[in-house]
Order: C-alpha cells, then structure tokens, then sequence
C-alpha cells in the first residue's frame, strides 16, 4: 500500500512511502495496529482503527427497562477498557439503535449494521436465512432473503448484546449470513442460537447466558422441590412468540425428564398474553383462573401449583396480582380459594428482574384471612448471572463500583450487559492480527478461564459457543430485594440455599 505525501518545499508529490506490512500487532511501532487496508495488512495509528460493535434493543415501548440495562451494561464495560487503553490502543465504540422490541425494526438495524449487500441471484449460503422462523409482528411471515447478503463496507465487527427472541430471529440471520458476529444475545432461546438450524453459519454464534431450555429444568426442579405433583398442577404464562414457545417447550422437555412423559390428552396448561400489549394479560389470567377453579373442583385438599412466566416484567406483575386478586376475592367460598391453593410464580431472566420487583413493590399486597399478603409472596426469578446483592466474585464487585460511579441504580440486567461485553473483549484482547469477524472466531473458541465467577465449566471451545448454563434462583422478598434460593448447573442437581 503506497501513500502520497506533499510538501510545500517541492513542487511534485513523493510516492516512495509504503506502509510497513504486518501480521500481528508485535510487527508495528508503538502506537501502530495491524489492521486490514484495501485487503492489505499494514501498520496504522491505533486511533485510526477503532472498532465499530453494532447493538440493537428496546429503549422506547413497553419493555423499554430491558434495553436500556443491557445498552448501560455494554457501555460500562466499553468505558472501563477505553479508559484501560483499549484494545492495545484501539477504542470501542458502541453503534446503538432503539428496536423498540419490534421485529422488522431490529431486522432493519441489522441490516444497516452490516450495510448489507443483497445479491440479486446468488442463493444464501446459511440455511436460516430462507426460513421463516417468526411473523414479523405486523401480519406478514417472510424469509429473511431468498438470496446471498454479504457485508458492506462499513459494516460492525460484531453484534453484542441484542435484546429479545422475537427481534432476535429477524436480526441474527442478517448478521450470520453476512459473516459477522453475533454475541451474548439477551435471549436464552434456542432458535437459530442453539438448534442448528444455521449450519455452518452457527459459527458466528456466541451465546453467553444459560439457555431458557436451562432455565426451565431448574424451574421444575424448584416446582418438584415444592410439592408440584404432576403436569396437572403446572401452568405456563407466556408471550405468544418465538419467545413463550422457547420457554413453554422448555417447560415441557424439563417436566419429561423429571416426571415422566406426556402423553394422550395430557398437556401443560398454557396461558398467553400478546408482545408490548399488557392489556391482553387479563384474558389469559381470567383462563387460568378458570383452570384453577376446576382444578379445585375436581380434586381434595391442597393443590400446589406452579407457574413458569416466559414474560417481561409488566405482563408478569400485571398476571401475578390478578392471580391473587382472584385467590383471595371471597367468592367461590366452596372452592376454599385462599386455604386450599399453593401458588409459587417463577420468571425467566428475561422477564426484567428489578422492573418486575419494582412493580409488584409498587402494587402492594392483597388482603388474606390472615392478614395482608405482598405480591411478591413465592414470586421468584431464575437468573442466569450471579445476584449483584449478595455476590462477592471479582466480575460483580466491579460492576458495582462502576455502577455506582455513574451514579446509576444497579440491575440484574445491566450485569448480564456488562459480563457479556467482559466476555466480548477478552476475546478481543487474546486476539493479534487485524480485526475481521473470521480473523476473531479463534479468539472466543480458545478463550482461557476468565474466573467471573459463572461456574467451573464456563467457557467457548470450537464445539461449544455457549459460555455459561448455570442459573441463579432468586426469591423476590417484600422490600424488593433478590434473596438466593438455589444454584443450578448442567449435569448436577440443584442446590437450595434454604
């Protein structure tokens, strides 16, 4: 690569300058990256190669909460290795885009992300891009392109900390098709992520949370350790998307295996609500009702049941106090209601931990024969990061000071964002040569132990692009605060701190 430099001293310009060509950054001087130009490797100013990584979530809408703690998240992490140097003088900088938890509009930031190129005949080279693995949320159900995308030139090196499972299966096929990464997703679905449904294209896939399939087999573990019986006395409140099927399927697959199987007219009872409207809550309570009505009328004594929420936080607090409501509300007195009904609610991560403590706080408590009852009563979340209340891990005691330091309230959400992106730029840092969404895949599969306190098997291999499956329970106590209720791992039983 040849540069032109003038001066004023000459008439004519010099041509005789040529980059120093390079394969890592050891090759160059200080203050000099090894960075692509024009195809080449060659020696540049690290401020003149920062490194573009693409984010998109809700921060406007219903869910709004979810986005905003996984962008602040990303942006502690980011400001914390800038301040550091960067990536051996390179700067990260976070290219946001409000998706508002829609579809076509987190589709569309993909697309601006990777400033696709869409080809006019070549077919597409990942199987999940001709799929059609979800409505976009406006009636109509499309492949994401019957034919090859491939990034343009001003493409993000990565996705990092995508917000969601609807918006996910319209935005990670864009990106995957154009070979750009797409890392720790705030989603625990197995779609396109975890299922093999993108062939080859699964290589740019790196998960960093437990999956929700994780999730639901420690939620029926907790309902077993309750008293849960039988498929009888399980309900599911979910979305009624890609993200209520992720969590119902999981509940099923995790009632097989520690029940036994389903079959004939047997079925887990299944409750729906529709995305950003908490308004249609109330239909799906009123049916639950309704189950638990029969349920009590076609049986004796107590009746423990347990309901596993794959919602977000308003849906979730507005089905939970209906559900008391309707419990305590004296009337079908031969029912016994209020004496003969045990009812554990446990949410996803996804649900918004702190918004949903938050506004069950906010709502109170229902009135009971013997005296008041919070609704946060046997309300519990399995998280998939470690409680930032209590925990004492290097990677929590950071997230705390540097939350504190921005003078910003800490979430269950935001930590997720921030250990995703400390993930994201450990990978970064282990690599040497130019950055290119190939040139990095190394890096993330042969990642040392990092030690941030997320369980001995965490950890990337060339087979494995999940990070993490252990999931924390919580219980969600009447001041709001997040008390531990069980540490649950992959291939070891559950341990209840109680």
């Amino acid at each position: 690569m040849r540069l032109v430099f003038c001066s004023l001293f000459f008439i004519a310009c010099s041509t005789d300058f040529t980059s120093k060509t390079c394969a890592v950054d050891g090759d160059c001087s200080d203050g000099d990256v090894c960075e692509l130009r024009d195809a080449t490797a060659v020696c540049v100013k690290a401020v003149d190669a920062p490194l573009l990584i693409g984010q998109s979530a809700p921060i406007s809408g219903t869910n709004q909460a979810l986005g905003t703690g996984m962008k602040l998240g990303v942006e502690l992490a980011f400001a914390e290795q800038n301040a550091a140097g960067g990536i051996r003088g390179r700067q990260l900088t976070l290219d946001f885009r409000d998706d508002a938890y829609d579809p076509p509009t987190a589709e569309a930031a993909a697309r601006a992300f990777t400033d696709v190129v869409v080809s006019a005949s070549d077919p597409p080279r990942c199987p999940s891009t001709m799929m059609i693995p979800e409505p976009d949320g406006h009636g109509n159900t499309t492949a994401i392109s019957n034919t090859a995308m491939t990034r343009g030139p001003k493409a993000v090196l990565a996705f990092l900390g995508n917000v969601g499972t609807p918006t996910m299966v319209r935005a990670a096929p864009v990106a995957i098709e154009t070979g750009t990464i797409y890392f720790g997703a705030f989603t625990g679905a197995d779609k396109i992520l975890r299922d093999g449904t993108a062939g080859d294209c699964a290589k740019y896939v790196f998960n960093v949370r437990a999956g929700y399939d994780q999730e639901a087999q420690a939620t029926v573990d907790l309902f077993k350790k309750r008293g849960v019986t039988g498929y009888a006395n399980i309900i599911s409140f979910d979305q009624q998307d890609t993200f209520g099927d992720a969590g119902y399927n999981g509940l099923v697959a995790a009632y097989t295996t520690d029940y036994a199987m389903l079959g004939g007219s047997q079925h887990i009872a299944r409750y729906q609500y529709t995305r950003n409207d908490d308004t249609s809550v109330a239909s799906a309570a009123t049916s639950a009702e309704s189950y638990l009505s029969n349920l009590l009328s076609t049986t004796s004594g107590t009746q423990v049941v347990g309901i596993m929420m794959t919602d977000t936080y308003g849906a979730g607090a507005t089905f939970i106090q209906a559900l008391r409501t309707w419990q305590f509300d004296g009337l079908q007195t031969s029912l016994d209601k209020g004496n003969r009904l045990k009812l554990y609610f446990s949410n996803v991560s996804f649900v918004g931990p702190n918004s949903l403590s938050d506004r069950l706080v906010t709502a109170g408590s229902v009135t009971t024969p013997s005296g008041p009852m919070p609704l946060t009563q046997d309300v519990y979340v399995s998280q998939v990061v470690p409680n930032y209340q209590s925990d004492t891990s290097d990677v929590v005691v950071a997230y705390n000071r540097l939350i504190g330091a921005a003078g910003q309230q800490p979430s269950f959400t935001s930590l997720e964002g921030y250990i995703d992106a400390k993930v994201f730029i450990a990978g970064l840092l282990s690599h040497q040569g130019p950055f290119t969404p190939d040139g990095i895949l190394a890096a993330f599969e042969n990642l040392p132990q990092l030690s941030l306190g997320l369980g001995a098997t965490a950890g990337f291999s060339s087979a494995n692009h999940t990070y993490s499956r252990s999931v924390w329970g919580t219980s969600i106590m009447a001041n709001g605060s997040f008390k531990n209720l069980y540490f649950w791992t992959t291939n070891s039983a559950i341990q209840f701190f109680e």
